[in-house]
C-alpha cells in the first residue's frame, strides 16, 4: 500500500515539535513527500503520543540524532508501546 502511514505522519509531527520552521508537503496520494528541516531548538518540555502501530524505538532512532544538534537541552517524553511485531 503506497502512501504515508499513520506512524510516519506521527514521526513528522514529532519532528515538527522539536524544530522551528520545518516544512512538509505531501501530495494527495501520499506517495511524494518534500521535507525542509527547521532549526532544532530544544529548551522546552515536549511530549508526544507515538501510538501503537510502532514501538517507541522507531521514533528514538530518528529523534536522538536530531536532538544532538539542539540549541538547548531537550526534555522529551514519549508515550506508546515498547515492542511491536515489525
Amino acid at each position: 500500500n503506497p502512501g504515508v502511514r499513520d506512524y510516519e505522519a506521527s514521526l513528522l509531527r514529532l519532528l515538527d515539535k522539536l524544530t522551528n520552521g520545518m516544512k512538509v508537503e505531501i501530495n494527495e496520494t501520499g506517495t511524494t513527500l518534500k521535507y525542509k528541516p527547521g532549526i532544532v531548538t530544544g529548551g522546552r518540555r515536549i511530549s508526544h503520543d507515538c501510538g501503537t502501530a510502532r514501538a517507541i524505538g522507531y521514533f528514538l532512532e530518528v529523534v536522538i540524532p536530531v536532538c544532538l544538534f539542539a540549541k538547548k537541552p531537550v526534555d522529551l517524553t514519549l508515550y506508546g508501546i515498547t515492542n511491536d511485531e515489525v
